[in-house]
């Protein structure tokens, strides 16, 4: 079975944020125990200015405008929240 190319995305996308959170973020867990559906705040430690620093790096890196009113729980509540709402950005 082939991934489709929205997939692969998804997956680089996935795997290029969580290095992101460990990189950037210095979230303190090893890169492959960091799942998709871990809550960011709740079970990574992401702060406050961790998911502002998150939101200008999506802007930068994929090209799209978060609006305040998108910047809310329910968009950075995990990884697999946050790729749902870059994808939907990029149509």
């Amino acid at each position: 079975m082939s991934l489709t190319k929205e997939a692969l995305d998804q997956d680089v996308m996935k795997q290029e944020l969580k290095q992101f959170l460990v990189d950037q973020l210095f979230v303190d867990m090893p890169l492959d125990t960091i799942r998709t559906d871990m809550g960011l705040a709740s079970e990574i430690g992401v702060d406050s200015l961790g998911f502002t620093e998150l939101m200008a790096h999506l802007e930068d890196k994929y090209g799209v405008s978060i609006s305040q009113d998108e910047f809310v729980p329910e968009n950075f509540r995990s990884l697999d929240t946050v790729v749902a709402l870059v994808l939907s950005k990029l149509g």
